[in-house]
């Protein structure tokens, strides 16, 4: 399987340690940690975006869709980095895209997540408001509106 070429630098990494319960008996990752590191990325990718606090009740974004597609598999004694960025951003929605790679930068998969805006407050979708699209526009050094 080819990999996707990167079209954007990306400026967000987060380094991940596998743990022993994360590996099946041949060593390799389980496909539902891979998942689980990516959430924690995104979870260290907004609180950096945010100013270094992390508050789900002020993020304005919930999941939607999550796509994975893994072209390597890691082992235990890889070193892993997730490296995310925000992609794209349309009326109501962003697209983050996310790959695991390991030491030598070899791509082990890739994550696309689509978040979609929310309001805590009244559990309903909203837009993204135009002050997070050009804040997520600066932090990206790049124009992410559709």
């Amino acid at each position: 399987m080819n990999i996707p070429e990167a079209k954007f630098e990306f400026h967000h990494r987060t380094p991940v340690q596998t743990r022993f319960n994360d590996v099946d008996m041949f060593g390799h990752l389980n496909n539902s940690v891979y998942m689980q590191f990516a959430d924690l990325a995104k979870m260290h990718y907004f609180r950096q975006f945010m100013g270094g606090e992390f508050d789900p009740r002020r993020l304005g974004v919930v999941v939607a869709n999550i796509n994975c597609d893994f072209y390597a598999p890691a082992y235990i004694d890889d070193r892993l980095e997730v490296l995310t960025a925000v992609v794209s951003i349309a009326n109501s929605s962003l697209v983050m895209e996310q790959r695991i790679i390991d030491e030598r930068s070899q791509v082990k998969c890739i994550c696309r997540t689509v978040m979609v805006g929310f309001n805590v407050a009244t559990a309903q979708a909203e837009p993204i408001s135009n002050q997070w699209r050009r804040d997520l526009s600066a932090y990206e050094g790049r124009e992410l509106s559709k």
